[in-house]
This record gives C-alpha cells, sequence and structure tokens, in this order.
C-alpha cells in the first residue's frame, strides 16, 4: 500500500489502551522465604489512551484523558490526527476492528474528511498492529515495577512520557519494525 500511496502519504498505527494506576509487577528474585513486597493501588483510575504511532518518524499523536472511549471520542481523536499531519497529502490509519472505529457517526464523519482512510486488520491480529509493542514498552517504563502513590502524579508521568516520546527514538528504532513474517497454513 505504501508503494501505490501519493508521496508524503502518513501511515500510522492505532489503537486504544487503558492505563491503570496501578503497580504491575515484573519478575523478580527473591528469597521464597521472605517475598518481596510491592506497595499498590486500588486500580480503580484509569488513563484511556486513544494512541497513533508513526513508524516512520518514531513520533506519537494522542488523545488520553479519563472519559471513555466511545464513537464520540473517536472522532476527537482522529481531529487530533488530521491537526497533527495537516501538511500531508493523505493520511491512512491502521487499527484493529474495536466497533467504536465502526460506528454510523465516524463513518459519517470520515466521509466528510476523505483525507484520513481506515485500514482494518483481520480479526485476532493484534501482533500485526505495530502500538501494540507501543503498549508494552509504555507500560514497562510507566507501571511495570512502578509506583505513584497519588494518582495525579502517575498523570503527570503518563501525559510527560506520551509527549516527549521523541527521547525514546532509538529505543523505538529496534523495537517498532514493520517486518512482518507470512506465515502461510496449508489446508
Amino acid at each position: 500500500m505504501k508503494r501505490t500511496s501519493e508521496s508524503g502519504t502518513v501511515f500510522l498505527f492505532g489503537d486504544g489502551m487503558h492505563l491503570i494506576h496501578q503497580n504491575i509487577p515484573g519478575l523478580c528474585w527473591g528469597d521464597p522465604k521472605n517475598p518481596p513486597m510491592l506497595k499498590t493501588n486500588t486500580g480503580r483510575q484509569r488513563l484511556n489512551i486513544l494512541g497513533a504511532y508513526n513508524p516512520d518518524s518514531h513520533s506519537f499523536v494522542h488523545l488520553t484523558g479519563e472519559e471513555n472511549c466511545d464513537a464520540q471520542r473517536v472522532i476527537e481523536y482522529f481531529d487530533v490526527i488530521i491537526k497533527a499531519y495537516q501538511r500531508a497529502p493523505g493520511i491512512v490509519l491502521i487499527l484493529d476492528n474495536a466497533s467504536y472505529f465502526k460506528a454510523k457517526i465516524v463513518t459519517e464523519w470520515l466521509e466528510k474528511h476523505p483525507k484520513l482512510k481506515l485500514e482494518f486488520l483481520p480479526p485476532y491480529a493484534p501482533n500485526l498492529n505495530l502500538i501494540e509493542r507501543f503498549w508494552r514498552f509504555v507500560k514497562e517504563h510507566l507501571v511495570k515495577n512502578k509506583y505513584h502513590k497519588k494518582y495525579k502524579s502517575f498523570r503527570a508521568k503518563v501525559f510527560q512520557f506520551l509527549n516527549h516520546i521523541n527521547e525514546h527514538a532509538n529505543e523505538l528504532k529496534t523495537l517498532m519494525v514493520e517486518k512482518f513474517e507470512i506465515v502461510k497454513i496449508k489446508a
């Protein structure tokens, strides 16, 4: 698809993630007689992130907040993407099949904004969406073995990280590659 697109067309991998204010334990060594104790929170507060990762520039555009991910929120997310890439002749957003991306009001909105095209991945194929790797990277840096006592400081840390993802460009260059192995299954 990239080869046949107009020069300058931007290709993004997008999806939503719900980042819970909670410490996610990672692997560690510990004495079984005296296991390590991890501080934790209630896990009731979360940030809902709709994000789009650009593997060519290693940049990230997002709409983050406490609001639920629904069709109206998706339209706000698409507006953020279009503003971020206003000079691009076209934008292709590669997504999973979440129902809010296919809602009627979203489809109607897309008809009025032909610059943004959606490409849907096959069902049950999250391995084909690069942003899944990105989400794992984000969790590794923000919640895995990380404790934030107050939700306010957790929220600030998330925004600081997401808004300065360019500081992690070297790490992302090796993680976020578009080389997918095609597996043929014999019937």
